[in-house]
Protein backbone atom coordinates (compact mmCIF):
# COMPACT_ATOMS: atom_id res chain seq x y z
CA UNK A 1 0.00 0.00 0.00
CA UNK A 2 1.37 3.37 -1.02
CA UNK A 3 -0.25 6.71 -0.05
CA UNK A 4 0.42 9.95 -1.88
CA UNK A 5 -1.24 13.00 -3.37
CA UNK A 6 -1.59 13.20 -7.12
CA UNK A 7 -0.88 16.32 -9.19
CA UNK A 8 -4.31 17.67 -8.23
CA UNK A 9 -3.53 17.10 -4.52
CA UNK A 10 -6.11 14.30 -4.23
CA UNK A 11 -5.34 11.60 -1.68
CA UNK A 12 -4.49 8.43 -3.60
CA UNK A 13 -3.78 5.01 -2.11
CA UNK A 14 -2.27 2.39 -4.42
CA UNK A 15 -2.03 -1.37 -4.11
CA UNK A 16 0.66 -2.41 -6.59
CA UNK A 17 0.11 -6.16 -6.09
CA UNK A 18 -3.56 -6.27 -7.08
CA UNK A 19 -3.86 -7.47 -10.68
CA UNK A 20 -6.46 -6.34 -13.24
CA UNK A 21 -8.44 -9.56 -13.02
CA UNK A 22 -9.25 -8.76 -9.37
CA UNK A 23 -10.70 -5.32 -10.15
CA UNK A 24 -14.35 -6.51 -10.30
CA UNK A 25 -14.06 -8.54 -7.09
CA UNK A 26 -12.31 -5.85 -5.06
CA UNK A 27 -14.64 -3.16 -6.35
CA UNK A 28 -17.79 -5.16 -5.58
CA UNK A 29 -16.64 -5.82 -2.02
CA UNK A 30 -15.88 -2.11 -1.50
CA UNK A 31 -19.18 -1.00 -3.08
CA UNK A 32 -21.18 -3.40 -0.91
CA UNK A 33 -19.31 -2.65 2.32
CA UNK A 34 -19.52 1.13 1.99
CA UNK A 35 -22.90 1.36 0.21
CA UNK A 36 -21.43 3.24 -2.74
CA UNK A 37 -23.45 4.31 -5.75
CA UNK A 38 -21.85 4.55 -9.21
CA UNK A 39 -21.27 7.96 -10.75
CA UNK A 40 -20.92 7.71 -14.52
CA UNK A 41 -19.91 4.62 -16.43
CA UNK A 42 -17.15 2.07 -15.96
CA UNK A 43 -14.24 2.79 -18.29
CA UNK A 44 -12.32 -0.30 -19.36
CA UNK A 45 -9.22 -0.32 -21.50
CA UNK A 46 -6.33 -2.68 -22.09
CA UNK A 47 -4.24 -1.02 -19.37
CA UNK A 48 -6.82 0.68 -17.17
CA UNK A 49 -10.22 0.41 -15.51
CA UNK A 50 -11.93 3.06 -13.46
CA UNK A 51 -15.23 4.30 -12.16
CA UNK A 52 -16.28 6.92 -9.63
CA UNK A 53 -18.63 6.17 -6.76
CA UNK A 54 -20.47 8.34 -4.27
CA UNK A 55 -21.73 8.05 -0.71
CA UNK A 56 -23.23 11.03 1.10
CA UNK A 57 -21.67 13.50 -1.37
CA UNK A 58 -18.24 11.95 -0.92
CA UNK A 59 -16.86 10.85 -4.29
CA UNK A 60 -14.13 8.25 -4.64
CA UNK A 61 -12.49 6.72 -7.67
CA UNK A 62 -11.95 2.97 -7.70
CA UNK A 63 -9.33 2.45 -10.35
CA UNK A 64 -6.78 0.05 -11.74
CA UNK A 65 -3.99 0.77 -14.16
CA UNK A 66 -0.94 -1.01 -15.47
CA UNK A 67 1.52 1.19 -13.58
CA UNK A 68 -0.12 1.59 -10.17
CA UNK A 69 -2.31 -1.47 -9.62
CA UNK A 70 -5.56 -0.91 -7.74
CA UNK A 71 -6.06 2.69 -6.59
CA UNK A 72 -8.54 4.44 -4.35
CA UNK A 73 -8.72 8.18 -5.03
CA UNK A 74 -10.48 10.94 -3.07
CA UNK A 75 -12.27 12.87 -5.80
CA UNK A 76 -13.60 15.31 -3.19
CA UNK A 77 -11.74 16.61 -0.15
CA UNK A 78 -14.54 15.32 2.08
CA UNK A 79 -13.87 11.77 0.83
CA UNK A 80 -10.37 11.44 2.32
CA UNK A 81 -11.52 9.63 5.47
CA UNK A 82 -13.62 7.26 3.35
CA UNK A 83 -10.60 6.55 1.12
CA UNK A 84 -8.54 5.62 4.18
CA UNK A 85 -11.32 3.31 5.43
CA UNK A 86 -11.60 1.65 2.01
CA UNK A 87 -7.83 1.19 1.90
CA UNK A 88 -7.88 -0.47 5.32
CA UNK A 89 -10.49 -2.94 4.09
CA UNK A 90 -8.56 -3.71 0.90
CA UNK A 91 -5.32 -4.17 2.82
CA UNK A 92 -6.99 -6.58 5.26
CA UNK A 93 -8.70 -8.65 2.54
CA UNK A 94 -6.21 -8.64 -0.35
CA UNK A 95 -2.69 -7.97 0.87
CA UNK A 96 -0.44 -10.86 1.79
Amino acid sequence: MHKHRDASQRLTIEFFDIEANLYPQVTQIVVDQFQLQPVGELVTGAEERFQDYEHLRKVVGLEWDFWSGYCVVAKTKSAEKLVREIATLIEARFQR
